[in-house]
């Protein structure tokens, strides 16, 4: 189970635990042998230790006499001589102490396992005060109970615990040596007997032994495991230094953690039985999902857990996912922490992938995902295999309150200003108030730091709206009084000049983050000749060290800069200044610059790690992101010159950097032109690395999937034309994503081309079943997209045969994750299938139909693929009876009732269709002459689209308009209808003519 060091790390830690659980068990005139506490009131020992003796018994602890009773002797009576198994006698406290006794295990030693016995002998040298230690040897088997040899077992050792070093816990119990003459070897009693005969003691004892506990701690090496899986991690504040400068105080542990409710929730998510072990928690940059995770942390930690933020690419790692499953495995809970979790998507991928396939029993495993977004995120983890059944999502909302008559704002000013030595500064009075239309906890830091560090100056604090970008300025500050204290006086960065060219400088760090020491001096001094030219070289070791000063990192390199907006902030100042940033297309080119002899794709993975920070900078972010900057054009020069300058690694690291963003366009447009005619092996390493959903990058898609389709040839391999009709089928899905003239056209040629290569390889090789079947739903909606309704239905028919006869094979198997996957399958097209029928007015097949494909979803196994299924065909339910006239209640009813619980874990994805659902209820109810029922059902339909927050794409927000009029005006009629609503008619045809107005 562990390695020598780690045994003899346990055996050396519990050496001392142990003794102190050690008891004498004697009567007032004579020692009768050695017991151990199991509890705080109970001893074990063996039963003839204290056999014949019914009263008077005591045992001495610590130099402590108390008295004991012997409540259980097993057997009971014996005739004399050696007792028989299982020798084992259980004494109570008169006086419990305060004790949890050891830790008992679960399994015997085996054969040669070394052990350790502690007791107290007749003959010992200190006169009885303080324990023996034996080093024993297990022998075998002496009937049940087992031999043990090497050192002599004295007299009055009996009684014993002996500890198994290879599992921290107590194994056995030593009984008397085996021959009165000779004293060496004796008995061992397994731990397997007081299992069979003192259960109750064995569950007191594994109750008490709980996560948090001393013994169970070293047990499980909780402190070694920490390391192991988290060492490359600093939490912020846990390096214990001051912060050197201004974004340091905002991102360190300056300030007092504020307790949030989300810190409770979270808590009681790791701790109980919830759901799902997979969660999301997302929110804007700023909004404290970091801190607030890394509390959590420690607050687990102090209770036994293993807790903490894993190192980026770590859980790609076979060596850290056998850790951590290892740990599991001995008990340990654990919560794994994904910071920026939408840029680590193959390592979370692997990770979930590695636990389906290596399930640890039993298992108390929670993984927080960190994200700044739903999306891409969630729909790039939803068809991974081992994605946990009910994993959810949860936005970090509202604002923070500490209590009291201050606010969050007043406090931190207070704290400020205790910290930078100027506790006489007195809050403005305007702070309270600007800090209430802050966008984000960071915000209002950032508000009250600026108005500490304005007014320590002499200056008079002016509110502002960008309360960061007045941080990043006194962070400029705060790097310009460092250098001319630090440089020779002229030095080249010390000038007004030098001082713009060295906050290009500055950033290096941000941009490249993960650099060694030698790494980034060499990197300093290449961006120095390459942007800046015409400018002498500086002391990049005087520089590095000034870095090293304010951004102290890992393993005495440099940390990038905390909070990252401060760093995507002064990005963008960098390369909106001709002279920050020099010759723009050189800086950028010597930072993402790797060198020719390291794997490509350590390479591709370097230069997306740069990537990502210079894109979010560049405005590819969620909320909260800066849509149009005068640094914009720089930055898309510099980077668009890059990838013409080195394709092989730039295109695919900006695949790599953009799938992690929701707002990706900006890198798609600057890699066409590149694209478009890059060598096909380079496509091919895009392509690769292309996500299978819609996002900032279809365009991309498109373009390499048409030039990898392009030079096809008329004779084609199986293996080749497999190929060709997996790049077909990928065209055909990311030509719907894009909403542009000709698109759907070109997605149904790509459909038709597909279809036609499938049956071609199913008639070949009798294999791509599941290829043909998925192909012909998809070439059937499209056809139907486009007005060929007939022949989409014969595409649709025969697609749900295909998923059917593949289902039936499944089910042959007994292979139960299969038929589950198939189930999904065929009722996905069956779905698509009713669409297609009642467009036709086949309303009572395709009711028929929708029945089946729900009671598929209904024998599927749960997942996120399952619950996106399983709504879209009671959707489809619910329209078809609604047109049958028969049943559309209940089906609306249990509709509604599905997107209520999907829509609590996540949110992002089913929210908005709660409303529709409501609105699908509540047609049914009218049409049931249910009128009353179906105003409050619309009543809450309206509530809950007017909460939802606005979306980026124009069509979906003209599309929610438009329903929610037709529910207004629903509402206005019915109230006209109720009495008892017959008030709120004006509310609803005031609103409707709102909506009618902001639509016009």
């Amino acid at each position: 189970m562990f390695g020598d060091d780690d045994e003899r790390y346990i055996a050396a830690r519990l050496d001392d635990l142990i003794v102190g659980e050690v008891v004498r068990i004697r009567t007032p005139d004579t020692y009768l042998g050695t017991g151990f506490l199991v509890a705080g009131d109970t001893v074990l020992t063996c039963a003839h230790v204290v056999h014949g003796r019914s009263s008077g018994l005591s045992v001495s602890l610590a130099g402590t006499r108390i008295e004991v009773d012997v409540v259980r002797r097993i057997p009971a009576e014996t005739p004399g001589g050696i007792h028989p198994f299982p020798d084992l006698a259980e004494l109570r406290l008169r006086s419990p102490v305060e004790s949890i006794g050891v830790w008992l295990g679960e399994r015997p030693p085996l054969r040669g396992d070394e052990v350790a016995a502690y007791g107290y002998s007749r003959e010992g040298l200190e006169g009885l005060r303080l324990p023996e230690t034996l080093d024993l040897v297990v022998a075998g088997p002496s009937g049940r109970f087992a031999r043990v040899k090497s050192d002599q077992v004295l007299r009055g050792l009996s009684g014993s615990p002996v500890l198994d070093p290879r599992t921290g816990r107590v194994c056995g119990v030593l009984k008397s040596s085996r021959d009165v003459d000779d004293e060496r070897g004796g008995w061992l009693i397994p731990i397997g007997a007081v299992v069979e005969h003192l259960p109750e003691t064995i569950r007191r004892n594994a109750d008490a032994h709980v996560p948090g506990t001393r013994w169970r701690d070293i047990a499980v090496l909780l402190d070694a495991r920490q390391q192991r899986l988290f060492r490359s991690h600093r939490e912020r504040g846990a390096s214990g230094r001051r912060p050197a400068t201004p974004a340091g105080l905002l991102a360190g542990d300056v300030m007092p953690f504020v307790d949030r409710p989300e810190v409770a929730e979270l808590y009681g998510w790791c701790t109980g039985e919830p759901e799902s072990a997979l969660r999301l928690l997302h929110a804007p940059g700023g909004a404290g999902k970091t801190r607030l995770a890394a509390q959590l942390c420690r607050r687990l930690r102090g209770e036994g857990w293993n807790a903490g933020f894993v190192a980026v690419g770590a859980p790609a790692e076979a060596a850290w996912r056998a850790e951590l499953v290892a740990a599991l495995a001995v008990g340990i809970p654990v919560l794994v922490v994904l910071d920026y979790a939408e840029g680590q998507v193959p390592g979370v991928s692997a990770l979930l992938e590695y636990l389906d396939d290596h399930p640890p029993q039993p298992s108390r495993l929670r993984i927080l995902l960190l994200a700044r977004s739903v999306e891409p995120l969630w729909q790039a983890l939803s068809a991974v295999r081992g994605m946990p059944a009910d994993a959810d999502e949860r936005p970090l909302t509202g604002r923070l309150d500490p209590g009291g008559s201050n606010s969050l704002a007043a406090l931190a000013f207070e704290v400020f200003a205790e910290h930078l030595d100027c506790r006489w500064l007195t809050a403005p009075h305007a702070l309270d108030a600007r800090a209430a239309t802050a966008d984000s906890p960071l915000s209002v830091l950032a508000l009250a730091l600026d108005a500490v560090l304005t007014m320590r100056q002499g200056d008079t604090w002016i509110e502002t709206d960008d309360p960061l970008t007045r941080v990043s300025e006194h962070e400029l500050h705060t790097w310009s009084a460092l250098l001319k204290g630090q440089l020779p006086k002229g030095s080249v960065l010390t000038g007004t000049l030098g001082m713009l060219v060295s906050e290009g400088l500055l950033v290096v760090p941000t941009l490249a983050p993960g650099r060694d020491a030698d790494d980034l001096k060499a990197l300093l001094l290449r961006v120095c000749r390459a942007a800046f030219a015409d400018t002498p070289e500086p002391d990049v070791s005087a520089v590095y060290t000034c870095l090293r000063t304010l951004y102290p990192g890992e393993d005495g390199g440099v940390a990038p800069m905390e909070p990252d907006r401060i760093g995507e902030i002064l990005v963008r100042r960098v390369f909106k200044s001709e002279v920050s940033s020099g010759n723009v297309v050189a800086y950028l080119a010597a930072i993402l610059r790797t060198p020719d002899r390291a794997p490509n794709h350590d390479r591709i993975a370097g230069a997306a790690r740069t990537i990502e920070v210079f894109a979010r900078a560049r405005g590819c972010t969620g909320t909260g992101r800066v849509e149009a900057h005068g640094a914009y054009e720089r930055m898309d020069a510099a980077l668009a010159a890059a990838a013409r300058h080195d394709p092989a690694v730039l295109l695919p690291a900006l695949v790599v950097g953009g799938e992690a963003l929701p707002h990706a366009e900006p890198l798609g447009v600057l890699m066409m032109p590149v694209l478009e005619v890059c060598d096909p092996e380079v496509l091919r390493a895009v392509e690769e690395r292309l996500p299978d959903h819609p996002s900032g990058l279809s365009a991309v898609a498109e373009l390499t999937l048409r030039r990898l389709l392009a030079p096809a040839s008329a004779t084609l391999t199986v293996d080749a034309q497999a190929e060709q009709l997996r790049l077909l089928s990928r065209l055909s899905l990311r030509l719907g994503d894009l909403d542009a003239p000709g698109n759907g056209e070109a997605a149904l040629d790509a459909a038709r081309r597909a279809a036609l290569l499938a049956d071609d390889l199913y008639r070949r090789t009798g294999r791509y079943a599941v290829e043909y079947a998925a192909v012909l739903n998809n070439l059937a909606l499209l056809l139907y997209r486009s007005g060929a309704l007939t022949t989409a239905l014969v595409h649709s028919r025969d697609a749900v045969e295909r998923y059917q006869r593949q289902l039936d094979e499944a089910l042959a198997t007994g292979d139960e994750a299969l038929c589950s996957w198939r189930r999904l399958d065929t009722a996905a097209a069956l779905s698509t299938l009713v669409s297609l029928r009642l467009a036709d007015g086949q309303v009572y097949v395709a009711a028929d139909e929708a029945s089946r494909a729900v009671a598929l979803c209904m024998r599927a196994r749960p997942g996120t693929r399952h619950d996106d299924t399983f709504v879209t065909c009671l959707e489809v339910l619910v329209e078809a009876r609604f047109r049958t006239g028969e049943g559309a209640v209940t089906a609306a009813t249990r509709l509604v009732e599905v997107l209520r619980v999907v829509a609590e874990r996540r949110p992002g994805r089913y929210l908005a269709q709660l409303p529709e659902g409501l609105h699908a209820l509540a047609r049914a109810l009218v049409r049931a002459d249910r009128d009353r029922e179906a105003y409050l059902v619309m009543r809450e339909a309206v509530a809950l689209r007017t909460a939802l927050p606005a979306v980026a794409s124009a069509r979906v927000m003209a599309q929610r308009e438009a329903r929610q009029r037709t529910l207004l005006r629903a509402l206005a009629q019915l109230s006209g209808r109720l009495d008892e609503f017959a008030s709120e008619r004006e509310i609803w045809l005031a609103r409707s003519v709102v909506e009618h107005d902001h639509d016009a």
